[in-house]
């Protein structure tokens, strides 16, 4: 493989900037890239010893529909940032940017359930959220600007696949929008009902309703939510612990959440 391709897969791999201004991101290991669509794929690699392994079978239609380049062992390590490469990388074309009446449109049959991020910034934490909200049903994700960057190799990993499923959207203006849903803006005039996860919240989680269409806010992982997204919310909620525990990680207050409002839409 020549050098300079070589250098532009590693700078997708460790920069967001590359990531944001080629449009590309990295997709590694048959369990995910078998998931891909070709028109989605920009190139593809693989390695000998995986076309020969039983891994290859999983991903025939990928091979069979995308030309890829065989490229060596030693170079596979360059292109996957895990320890051990499993001989097959995607370089993957971004989701196109949505709004939210398209995400909504997505979903038009549901009664939406949305989760807003603030500022977070662990790769696994965010990776973590975009799988559970597929598991529980979440309609979509919507995230400020600086949170961690979505197509981060961490971040993809940790989805596990759910990045291809689970609509989301980046803004730069996180109140704006929580205002505009708030205020039935994008659902014909349905307000949505707004939740902030705080740990001085007035409201224990499991006693709310989450049956109409409902956002809930998730902070930064030191912070929390400032006091500005926070005030735009309906109810301030907490999860209510033993112990001397002071709080949860963001990913596990946010599934706790999202699994709660899944119970009570099921058995509406």
């Amino acid at each position: 493989m020549e050098a300079k391709k070589k250098k532009f897969i590693k700078e997708l791999l460790t920069k967001s900037k590359a990531r944001r201004e080629s449009g590309l991101y990295i997709v590694d290991g048959p369990k995910m890239c078998k998931e891909l669509k070709a028109y989605d794929i920009e190139s593809l690699f693989v390695t000998k010893n995986f076309l020969e392994s039983e891994n290859a079978a999983s991903c025939k239609n990928l091979l069979e529909s995308v030309a890829y380049e065989l490229v060596t062992e030693a170079d596979m390590k360059q292109l996957s940032d895990t320890v051990t490469p499993q001989g097959i990388v995607a370089l993957v074309k971004q989701k196109k940017n949505i709004d939210i009446k398209e995400l909504l449109s997505e979903s038009k049959d549901k009664t939406p359930l949305l989760f807003i991020l603030e500022k977070l910034q662990d790769p696994g934490n965010l990776g973590t959220i975009v799988r559970a909200a597929e598991a529980a049903g979440v309609t979509g994700i919507v995230m400020s600007s600086d949170c961690a960057d979505i197509y981060s190799p961490k971040v993809v990993r940790s989805t596990m696949g759910a990045i291809f499923r689970v609509p989301f959207i980046i803004t730069d203006d996180l109140c704006s929008f929580v205002n505009e849903i708030k205020a039935g803006k994008y659902t014909e005039g349905v307000k949505f009902n707004i939740y902030a996860a705080h740990l001085k919240g007035a409201k224990e989680y499991d006693l709310l309703s989450y049956i109409e269409p409902t956002a809930v806010m998730i902070g930064n992982e030191s912070k929390g939510l400032s006091d500005e997204l926070t005030g735009c919310a309906d109810y301030a909620v907490k999860i209510p612990m033993c112990g001397t525990v002071e709080s949860l990680n963001a990913a596990m207050a946010a599934a706790i959440i999202m699994f709660e409002a899944g119970r009570q839409r099921r058995h509406k």
